[in-house]
Formats: structure tokens, C-alpha cells, sequence
């Protein structure tokens, strides 16, 4: 039975092949048709058979056009499978490329005589961007790829992407039509060949300020891949792709927040991802909330510079940008007179990131609503109303903003008032008009309106009163100056007249006062040539201070009196170098004062630092604290004036030493760190205000402001001091005087080896008309203090007591 079935196979075989051939030989093609493959890669090699497999007789209308490439050509038949159409772009059956679209179908040219295939057979489709390798590619070929390319599982990445159907040759045709040279060279040529799909949206980037720096040959400029990833290329929906909404200030920020990036190609804005995660947009989609990111603000494959044309954060593009998220807001700005200005080409009228910045927004409708405003009007509003040279450019009342500063309003703002009037509750808050406009919110037939927002009970007359500046050359401008000069001269007359009145009084009391304590013994303090020096010293140091925080300070009010005395910069640095050599020369003097003057010697060890001056100064203190009854001794100088004159000494050295780097700076040379000379500065500055601070909360308050000297210490004008005053005030030196006295009568001490001081106290008494001796006894038997203290010293008997 199989032997039967086989035989009838056979038989049927035989038949239909003798049958074919009949049919062959029957029919001949070149009766009806011209020899189509005349020339052609077919031409000898196949019949027309051989590709019309399907027509049976004459009438074979249509059937030509079925023909089977794959029955010779089935490798090239099987690799089409594989390719980018279909592998990625889901064309439909009918659009997909055939064999016949890319060969023909007669005229079919040898593959070895086609120079440039990608034009002969791409061009038919692709006008612009052509496949770089070969069409028909093994399906396999990626697996050679791998045997290089395994520092990274490529493949695991590909299978999440959007382009998981597709091979290595389908992105990266170049390097596999290059094959060679990659191998050894795989540095150069396009990485990918995103182009040859995305040709649209490459036509957009190529115009983008990422496309035109490819062009000039920027490589670092974003590239698809820098953007969506390489192999792992997500959808957009997916929350791990790096150009969703989430993972923008990320992707962005890679380029954008890097430093080096920043300083090499001279970024405009530095570090905007940073600021912009810290902003409202980013916080909400950090919360995963819709709001701008930014390829809201920027664009995606778009994405333009300011001055670009069609930039869509150019300032008069900006409005178009903001609308989409914004559309009642952006209604009302396109009213006002700052988008009018913007318009018309005015650089600085403000668009919607002059106001709101761009990339640190923040949010306006807060709980602390009234706060942000607060900070949108110091940062904008009264940024530019201040500003003299807008003010001054465009003809504006540039002290209308400082008149509101001033206003009852603009101060209780300041003071933390959350209900006092800012800008934004008078003149709007994006349709801002001029006050000639009829709809502004400041039109003499609005203010009123305007004013009831707050005062419910607000008039005509109580509206129009209140203006920044008063309109010139009208009545009520008239008035006012008419009224403030009155004042001014009416203080001046007044409060001058009182100045007068009170020196007066306060000259009088002091001669008295003088008269009376010359009528007393006094005791030299310092000597002429010391009072000198203090002198020199007082007045070089004053003059120092107030040119020195001149410059600092050129916008305060003793800044721009003296500037309007005549003190321009030129005198002002001349005048504060002069008294800086004045008080160098001085310090240099004083130096040799102290070490080659006997009184100077006995100054200067008098001043020398001792810790006793530590459990005086702790004595004192706890002496005005009330817990401790009596109060120390001190030597002729006390640990007050060591510590300030000690202190002077070091200031002297850090101010003259800096001064003079300041004023010659070109000498430091090579030999300092580049941060010496603005540490000199520093230093220069803020041992300036510590020495100021110390010469008048220390040194004037115990010459000046202590309730025993005010209004003024007599020892700086003559070195003198009355004797009860050094007693009390001095008591220990009046102590060792009187004991190194006792020595001499004693012939324990020679006269001549006197301390100068002593001498000096001595001299003064006799000038006095004072007997001396006389004076010792008398304090030595009526002052116990004085007696003790002698006895420690095993300086008193009842010789001297009787």
C-alpha cells in the first residue's frame, strides 16, 4: 500500500513537472514583451520563468507583478525582516519598502557597479537623511558587537527601551559600514544614527542653540542621546525616563549646574537646576503635581537663547510661554504699560522673569502671602523706581519710590505691617497703567475707588492728597515748598539759637569750674611735651576716622556733607594720608620719647603690663557690683589706661603696617599669597571700627561721659589734676611718693635717686606754695591707709607719728 502511494507521488510529480516544462516551451514571453532584463544583474542568469513562477497560459493579467525575490535571493529575503521599518516604525504592510522598491523590477542594476547606494536606493524615499550601511544585515551581527562591548549589559538596557526591536545596525549603521577602521580607531563619525527616523524633530534641533554650537563645532552640545539616554531610552510616560518632568532638573542639570561647564562656555545663568528645584515649579513636581519644567519654559527640541529669533524666553516671547499655565494673569500684563514698553523695544521694561526671576520662582499665594509681595517690591518694583539712571533715561520721577519709603505707608510696611499699602495694593499687580489712562487704578476718577480698598470712608480730597511727589507748578506744590522752607529756616533759627544758648552756659560753668581747681594744689598729669602728643595723636586720629569711612561710607549722611563742603576724593585721600604719616612720624617720636627721656622711661614702666592689673580690674568690678567694700588702689596708671594704651600701640603697628600696603600695593610683588592684599583690607577696615568704637565707649567715657569728669577731664587741656582728685583716683602712686619721701629722711634712699614722678609731685607742691614735708606728715598721721601701707613697707615709727 505505501509502495502504491509513493508510486502515485512520483507519477503526480513527473506530470506537473512535464506539465511546467510544456508550458515553457508553450508559452514565450518575448512574443508579447521586449526583453525587459536586457543588460541588467539577470540578464543570462534567469528567464523569465524563473521570477513568473505563477503564470500558467496567455491570459495572465496582473500575475507578473507576484514575484518571489526570496526563491534565489532568500538570505537578503530573511535580513529584510530585520530592518528599521519594520522592526520599529509599524508601517503599514502596503508602505513598507519592497525588493522591487529598492531594485526595480527588470532594470536592475549590479550591485558591484552602483558607486553610491545609499543615493540610488534610499534617495528614492529618503531626501535628506540616508541609511549609512548596508540594508541587508545579518540578524545576528549584534552578537559580534558584544564580543567588545561587555563592560556594560547593552543588551539588558535595550530590552526596556523603546527600541528594544531594534539591532546595533539599525542606530549604529556608520561604525558597521566602517567596520574596519572602528575596530582600530573607534573614536570619530556619528555614534548614532538617531536622524534617519527623527528627521523632523532633527530639522528642529539643528535651529536649536544646542544644534547651531554642534555646528560650530561645540561637541560638548546636547545631543539626543546626552538628553534621552542611549540604550535604555524609556517612554515618556515612564517616571524613569530622563526627560520626564521629574528627572528634568537632573538631566539638565548635568551640563547646566556643572561648574566647569558654567566657566567654559560663560553660562549666563549659573546653576539654574539648583535654583529652580528650590523654586514653586520644582518643589510641586517634586510633589508630583502638574507645573512648569523646563521643557515648558525652554522647549524641548526647540530650545532657544534669549536674543534667537522665535526664543521662547526672549522678553517679548515670554508672555506666549507663561499664557499656557498662566492665561488670566498674562491677559491682564498684555494691558499694561510694561508690556507696551516691551513691545516697543525698551530693554528694560519688565517682562514676566524681571518681576518672578527666572528659575527661582516663588509661590505667591501662601499663608505668608503678603511677606512674598513684600520681597517681589524690594527686589523689583522699588529696584528699578530708584534707579537714577532709568529715572533720569525715560523722564520718570525717580524719588517717587523713595517718597513712598518715606510715607506713612511705606515705613509701616517696613515696620512688619502686613496691612499697610505696598505697590501692588495701589497700582495693580500685572495691568499697570500710567495715571493718565482711563482705566488705571490711579486716574484721578479711580483713586478714590482705590483708596476705599483700605479707608471705607475715603474722599475726593483725601485721595488726591496722598502722591509720592506733588505734581510741579500747581498750587499745592506751591504750598508745600512755601511750607518746608519756612521750617527749615525756623530750625535752623530755633535749634541754632538753643545751640548757642547752651554753649554759652556750658562755657561759663567750665571757667568756673577751671577757676576753682586752679585755686586748689594740683599735680602735674602729664607733662607739655605729653599733652602735645595727645594732642597730635587726638587730632591725626580724628581725621583719619573721618576720612577713612568717607570712602567707605560715601552715601551717609556725614559722607555727602562732606563732600558737599569741598571734600572730594582727591583732598579726601590726600588729607587721610597726611595725617596718617602725622601719626606715624608721632609714633616713631614716642618711641624714642619713652626709651631715651628719663620721663619717658619712667612712663613707659609705669604702663608696662603687671598681674596685679588683673586682680585690680576684678577688684573694681566687683566693687560697682556691690560685693566688695573697698575699692583697689591704683598705681599712676591703672589697668584701664594699660589696656587702651597697649591697645593704641597695637592698632598703631596694624593700621600703619596695612595703610601703607594700601597706598603702595604694587610692592607686595611676588613675594605674598594673592590674598594679601584684600586681607589688608579687611583688616585696615575692621581695625578701624574697633579702634573708633574703643577710643569713644572706652577712652572718652572716662574722660568725658564719667559722672566725675563730665563735660570734660581738665588734665587733657593743662596735664593737671587737683590733689584730692589724684588722691582718690591714684591712691597707690600717692602712696609710693610719700614713701620714697620717708626713705630719704630716713637715709634709706639718696635724694637724688628720687622716682621722676616723685620729683615731679614735689616740684608742683612747692610751685603751690606748699611745704611738702609739711603735707607728708599731715596725710601720714591722718591717714590710715597711708599708715598701713608704710608699715608694710617697715617705713613708719612713732617718730613720725609725733
Amino acid at each position: 500500500m505505501r509502495q502504491l502511494k509513493s508510486i502515485f507521488t512520483a507519477i503526480i510529480i513527473v506530470l506537473f513537472i512535464c506539465n511546467f516544462s510544456s508550458f515553457a516551451q508553450k508559452i514565450n514571453c518575448l512574443d508579447c514583451h521586449e526583453n525587459m532584463i536586457k543588460g541588467t544583474a539577470h540578464d543570462g542568469v534567469v528567464s523569465c520563468g524563473d521570477c513568473h513562477r505563477n503564470i500558467k497560459n496567455e491570459d495572465h493579467a496582473g500575475a507578473g507583478k507576484n514575484v518571489d525575490c526570496g526563491m534565489c535571493h532568500k538570505a537578503n529575503s530573511d535580513q529584510v525582516n530585520n530592518d528599521v521599518h519594520r522592526k520599529l516604525l509599524n508601517l503599514k504592510t502596503e508602505k513598507l519598502p519592497t525588493c522591487q522598491t529598492c531594485h526595480g523590477t527588470h532594470q536592475i542594476s549590479p550591485i558591484d557597479k552602483i558607486t553610491n547606494k545609499q543615493k540610488i536606493f534610499c534617495g528614492k524615499c529618503h531626501k535628506e537623511n540616508k541609511l549609512v550601511s548596508a540594508y541587508h544585515t545579518r540578524s545576528d551581527i549584534g552578537k559580534s558587537c558584544l564580543k567588545c562591548h561587555q563592560k556594560k549589559s547593552y543588551k539588558d538596557d535595550l530590552a526596556q527601551s523603546v527600541h528594544k526591536k531594534l539591532s546595533c545596525q539599525n542606530c549604529h549603521s556608520y561604525v558597521l559600514n566602517n567596520i574596519k577602521d572602528h575596530k582600530n580607531a573607534p573614536i570619530g563619525g556619528p555614534k548614532a544614527d538617531c536622524y534617519l527616523c527623527h528627521s523632523a524633530i532633527a530639522n528642529i534641533h539643528k535651529e536649536s542653540i544646542h544644534g547651531i554650537s554642534l555646528a560650530e563645532g561645540i561637541n560638548e552640545a546636547a545631543q539626543c542621546w546626552n538628553c534621552h539616554g542611549s540604550h535604555n531610552i524609556l517612554p515618556l510616560s515612564d517616571k524613569n525616563n530622563k526627560v520626564h518632568g521629574s528627572n528634568l532638573i537632573k538631566t539638565c542639570g548635568k551640563c547646566h549646574d556643572n561648574a566647569d561647564f558654567i566657566k567654559k562656555f560663560a553660562f549666563a545663568v549659573k546653576a539654574p537646576g539648583k535654583m529652580y528645584s528650590l523654586s514653586v515649579h520644582g518643589k510641586l513636581v517634586k510633589s508630583e503635581k502638574n507645573a512648569a519644567t523646563c521643557i515648558t519654559c525652554h522647549g524641548s527640541h526647540d530650545i532657544k537663547n534669549r536674543v534667537q529669533a522665535d526664543s521662547k524666553i526672549s522678553g517679548v516671547n515670554l508672555p506666549n510661554t507663561c499664557i499656557e499655565c498662566h492665561p488670566k494673569v498674562v491677559k491682564e500684563y498684555e494691558q499694561s504699560i510694561h508690556w507696551i514698553g516691551v513691545k516697543k523695544g525698551v530693554r528694560e521694561a519688565p517682562s514676566c522673569n524681571d518681576c518672578h526671576s527666572e528659575h527661582n520662582i516663588h509661590a505667591i499665594n501662601t499663608a505668608d502671602k503678603r511677606n512674598e509681595i513684600k520681597k517681589i517690591q524690594d527686589k523689583t518694583c522699588l529696584q528699578c523706581h530708584q534707579n537714577l539712571l532709568l529715572s533720569e533715561r525715560y523722564g520718570m520721577k525717580g524719588s517717587a519710590a523713595d517718597k513712598y519709603e518715606d510715607s506713612y505707608h511705606g515705613l509701616a510696611v517696613n515696620r512688619g505691617d502686613n496691612k499697610a499699602a505696598m505697590c501692588v495694593d495701589c497700582h495693580g499687580v500685572h495691568k499697570i497703567l500710567p495715571k493718565s489712562h482711563i482705566e488705571s487704578s490711579i486716574n484721578p476718577q479711580n483713586i478714590v475707588a482705590t483708596c476705599k480698598a483700605c479707608h471705607k470712608k475715603a474722599t475726593d480730597v483725601f485721595a488726591k492728597s496722598y502722591s509720592h511727589t506733588t505734581e510741579a507748578k500747581t498750587s499745592a506744590r506751591y504750598i508745600e515748598d512755601i511750607v518746608g522752607s519756612i521750617y527749615f529756616w525756623l530750625i535752623i533759627v530755633v535749634i541754632g539759637g538753643m545751640i548757642v544758648h547752651n554753649l554759652l552756659i556750658l562755657f561759663f560753668e567750665l571757667r568756673k569750674r577751671y577757676k576753682k581747681a586752679a585755686n586748689e594744689i594740683r599735680i602735674p598729669r602729664f607733662t607739655p611735651n605729653e599733652l602735645i602728643q595727645h594732642v597730635t595723636l587726638l587730632t591725626s586720629f580724628i581725621v583719619l576716622a573721618i576720612t577713612g569711612f568717607q570712602l567707605k561710607f560715601p552715601d551717609s549722611w556725614f559722607g555727602r556733607l562732606f563732600y558737599y563742603l569741598g571734600l572730594d576724593e582727591s583732598l579726601r585721600q590726600n588729607i587721610h594720608r597726611v595725617a596718617a604719616v602725622v601719626m606715624i612720624v608721632l609714633s616713631v617720636y614716642h618711641v624714642f620719647y619713652l626709651l631715651f627721656t628719663s620721663r619717658g622711661r619712667d612712663v613707659l614702666k609705669g604702663l608696662l603690663p603687671k598681674l596685679a592689673d588683673l586682680t585690680q580690674a576684678a577688684g573694681n568690678v566687683l566693687f560697682y557690683l556691690r560685693l566688695k567694700k573697698k575699692h583697689p588702689d591704683f598705681d599712676n596708671y591703672n589697668y584701664i589706661e594699660k589696656a587702651e594704651y597697649w591697645a593704641l600701640i597695637w592698632g598703631t603697628i596694624v593700621m600703619g603696617a596695612t595703610g601703607f600696603l594700601l597706598w603702595f600695593p604694587t610692592l607686595v610683588g611676588n613675594w605674598a599669597p594673592v590674598w594679601f592684599i584684600k586681607v589688608c583690607e579687611i583688616v585696615h577696615f575692621y581695625e578701624a571700627i574697633l579702634a573708633t568704637l574703643a577710643i569713644v565707649v572706652w577712652h572718652w567715657f572716662f574722660v568725658i561721659f564719667h559722672p566725675k569728669e563730665y563735660p570734660i577731664s581738665f588734665t587733657c587741656i593743662n596735664g593737671q589734676m587737683t590733689l584730692e582728685h589724684y588722691k582718690e583716683e591714684h591712691r597707690l602712686k600717692f602712696h609710693i611718693v610719700v614713701a620714697e619721701w620717708v626713705e630719704v629722711q630716713q637715709g634709706k634712699r639718696e635724694e637724688k635717686k628720687l622716682g621722676h614722678f616723685t620729683k615731679l609731685f614735689i616740684s608742683a607742691l612747692e610751685k603751690n606754695g606748699i611745704n611738702h614735708a609739711d603735707l607728708f606728715k599731715h596725710e601720714i598721721e591722718n591717714d590710715e591707709h597711708l599708715q598701713e601701707y608704710l608699715k608694710t613697707k617697715g617705713l613708719l615709727d612713732d617718730g613720725m607719728m609725733g
